[in-house]
């Protein structure tokens, strides 16, 4: 059953988490032969891509016109968006492909989504969350892959100018569902500067200026001075940079409140190093204590940590609406799976061979397999 066109529409250019998934989700159909156009919108974070072969390919699937010789249905790639009546109009039908990281979505989703034919999210906390909410229309799971060619342990690792014995890796967007505060407590109260120990964090979201007096005016806040030594970087940086963070690391860590899917989690993995992380979330469908050290936490209403003096970064006060609930990392547990993974360098070397062997079953390829098995039962139904 081919005789369809489907619109992808999404931010396929963009450097974002949004944006890796967009272009792949569409590449990933695209292989399977499927006539796929893409329509793109940009939350202005360029991507600048150096796989030429990839970049060439997208911009033919942005080029292409759209038919009227077949059946039409877009994919919409996107939080919760309207389509006017007269939009969907144009379509046979259409589908909402879309993330969450509460226990529930917001209640003003819910009449969006019912202006859609089928909804589709990348992991099974989602399809939980969506269905708990009172969601009506048809749930798929199509969950996202990992380019285990991109991410490798033989990538050539940044140079980092402190000579340390284990490095941390950090890498997310500011803001306060990432929990930036209790990953820089949990690092300055269990390491100090005679610890041979570095945290690389890898942010954006903000300016670099405010990134950093967030971090330092939390740390005066605490009351530390002689600190073990925190690597900064911000905004937009290359493949070749982003691939290096991961291997010049012993461990990536990041006490999430809540994910979709988490996709640096799978980057690390793929990199072959462990993760250190909450374990609640979309990043449960592929996290385990063989590939990672997980976090205890408490399932607690976002509103408490947002109106707490420990909050250093963006906050979005949709999360605090109908009663959701996301992890709390506990702050002791933390600390010690940092400082066992410090101390076992070899477990985290096993761990993250481990890793490296789950995301190898988890391909880009599988994911367009599951969302042409999603249109065609949609069409056929």
């Amino acid at each position: 059953m081919k005789n369809y066109q489907v619109v992808w529409r999404g931010p396929v250019l963009d450097a974002t988490g949004y944006g890796t998934a967009s272009r792949e989700y569409a590449l990933a159909l695209d292989r399977q032969g499927i006539d796929v156009k893409i329509e793109t919108y940009t939350w202005n974070f360029p991507y600048h891509m150096q796989d030429e072969k990839k970049k060439k390919r997208l911009q033919q699937l942005i080029e292409k016109p759209i038919t009227n010789q077949k059946q039409k249905i877009l994919i919409y790639h996107s939080p919760p968006a309207v389509i006017s009546k007269k939009e969907k109009a144009d379509f046979d039908f259409c589908i909402l492909n879309t993330v969450w990281e509460t226990n529930r979505i917001p209640d003003t989703w819910l009449p969006i989504l019912s202006t859609y034919d089928a909804v589709s999210v990348p992991c099974t906390h989602n399809v939980d969350a969506l269905k708990i909410s009172g969601v009506r229309i048809p749930i798929f799971l199509v969950p996202h892959g990992a380019d285990t060619k991109m991410f490798n342990p033989d990538n050539h690792r940044i140079m980092l100018n402190e000579k340390t014995k284990f490095v941390f890796v950090s890498i997310f967007d500011f803001q306060h569902r990432k929990n930036p505060e209790s990953l820089l407590r949990a690092y300055w109260e269990e390491f100090t500067v005679h610890d041979r120990v570095l945290l690389l964090i890898k942010t954006y979201g903000s300016s670099r200026k405010k990134i950093r007096k967030a971090i330092m005016d939390y740390k005066r806040k605490l009351g530390f001075s002689d600190t073990a030594p925190i690597y900064l970087m911000t905004g937009i940086c290359s493949e070749a940079e982003l691939k290096g963070m991961y291997t010049a690391a012993n461990a990536f860590v990041l006490p999430t409140r809540g994910e979709g899917v988490g996709l640096p989690f799978i980057e690390a993995l793929s990199s072959g190093i462990p993760v250190i992380a909450t374990g609640w979330g979309g990043q449960m469908d592929f996290l385990s204590t063989h590939n990672s050290f997980l976090i205890d936490y408490e399932l607690m209403n976002p509103s408490i940590s947002m109106n707490s003096d420990h909050a250093i970064s963006t906050i979005y006060r949709e999360f605090e609406k109908n009663g959701q609930l996301w992890a709390e990392a506990d702050l002791d547990h933390m600390k010690k799976q940092m400082r066992y993974a410090y101390e076992n360098p070899a477990l985290c070397r096993l761990k993250g061979r481990q890793g490296r062997k789950d995301m190898q079953q988890m391909t880009w390829d599988r994911a367009g397999i599951s969302l042409k098995q999603m249109v065609e039962k949609i069409i056929g139904s």
